[in-house]
């Protein structure tokens, strides 16, 4: 499909219609080699300011262009970068059918701390592209500008736009940029074992029980970042020969699969998964592919681990909750509430305020003011026999905690109250 045909002439007017009513920008969509298709309005500056433009300058700004357009798809977002002239611009892709089409540029401005020198930096730029300071003439200097924060902005609602206008694969785009970050951290990583020279063997095996310890706790983030870490230790390691790397990752796969088991998850169903995942791998012969394939295989793994951790943190929860619902008019210690959910104190104690969002000594004093008020709206009990019956030291103790849950003293909650009802 063309991208004309993609990017209708109608649907290019409303999408730069919206931009420029959102952030007063020029919207211009190109093709992969930096040729104009659609043109909302140009760049105000060449446009306005600058006349006689040479073929030079016309083709130094269509490279510019085409570099932004091949940039932002390479990196799956939005990027950032400057025109032959020095202004800022920014593209973000369009992509379909998993190809790039084409994309769309806008910004044509200038960062603040780029004011003072913007003048000469243009009339060098212009002497430098026409090959002549006459040909070419800036009238004046009327550009906006913008903080780096505000244009990360723009491309953040750009690439919306595109989206909602349905002319983007904004998921094909995610994915492309978590590989291209991915890639990054691994080459990071690389160049620091290069410095470092470790003993690489032990590094690996380092990394491969971090990893499995990171399964075995259910933090994602953790895990994958380590996993970058890992597999940067094998690229180190293998030289790149890519079918050691490909035994590394299977040896892996096959550990987590175990350290998920161990975590909970069920393992009928993992080693099932596993003997899938592992058919699926051996016929990768690409890279790229077998990166993006580890990565969602131990997402999938960190799903099930996490699903089974919080299904035993609400059942523990819910454990916990019930004792104290049956006890708490007596005496209840952490070590009685810890041990109904088998776990240890300071473990019950935080997996309980992370539930209830009340430490166990406020949720237990929430409890017992719910049934004294229960119970002076509805018994004649003296205020010393509800004390009494709900565990305080003495009816003093009682009125403290009532009136700083209530606002109001027993007495004054039931008189008041009491004769409503």
């Amino acid at each position: 499909m063309r991208l004309k045909t993609y990017a209708s002439k109608e649907k290019f007017a409303r999408l730069a219609g919206d931009y420029q009513a959102k952030t007063g920008l020029p919207l211009i969509l190109v093709d992969p080699d930096g040729k104009i298709v659609r043109d909302g309005r140009k760049c105000a500056f060449c446009r306005r300011y600058v006349s006689g433009a040479k073929t030079k300058l016309l083709q130094a700004c269509r490279e510019t262009l085409a570099k932004a357009v091949r940039e932002s798809y390479r990196w799956g977002e939005g990027y950032i970068t400057t025109c032959p002239l020095g202004l800022i611009l920014f593209a973000v892709p369009i992509v379909f059918h998993k190809k790039l089409r084409g994309g769309f540029l806008s910004g044509f401005a200038i960062f603040p701390e780029m004011k003072q020198d913007f003048r000469e930096e243009v009339k060098e730029n212009l002497k430098r592209l026409s090959g002549s300071s006459r040909a070419l003439q800036v009238k004046k200097f009327d550009v906006k500008s913008f903080s780096l924060k505000k244009v990360k902005g723009y491309v953040t609602d750009l690439l919306a736009l595109t989206g909602s206008a349905q002319i983007n694969d904004l998921s094909f785009l995610k994915k492309r940029n978590e590989q291209y970050v991915q890639q990054y951290k691994i080459a990071n990583f690389l160049e620091d074992l290069k410095r470092d020279n470790p003993d690489i063997s032990r590094k690996i095996l380092d990394k491969q029980d971090e990893i499995i310890r990171k399964v075995k706790l259910g933090d994602a983030g953790g895990a994958r970042e380590i996993l970058n870490e890992f597999l940067g230790s094998i690229f180190f390691e293998s030289g790149m020969n890519f079918d050691v790397i490909k035994v590394r990752i299977i040896e892996l796969i096959v550990m987590i699969s175990r350290a998920a088991i161990e975590a909970g998850a069920g393992a009928e169903e993992l080693l099932g998964l596993n003997y899938s995942y592992l058919t699926e791998l051996n016929k990768v012969t690409d890279l790229a592919e077998l990166l993006d394939q580890v990565k969602s295989i131990l997402e999938n793994f960190m799903d099930k681990v996490a699903t089974i951790k919080d299904k035993k943190r609400s059942v523990r929860l819910q454990k916990m909750r019930e004792y104290i619902n049956q006890n708490f008019t007596r005496k209840i210690s952490a070590r009685d509430v810890a041990r109904e959910a088998e776990l240890s104190v300071g473990r019950a104690l935080h997996s309980f305020r992370e539930g209830t969002g009340l430490s166990l000594t406020s949720y237990i004093n929430k409890m017992k003011i719910e049934y004294a008020r229960y119970l002076l709206l509805n018994t004649e009990i003296t205020l010393a026999d509800l004390a009494d019956e709900l565990g305080y030291f003495d009816q003093s103790h009682f009125t403290k905690n009532f009136k700083r849950l209530e606002k109001i003293t027993p007495s004054h909650f039931r008189l008041k109250y009491k004769t409503e009802l």
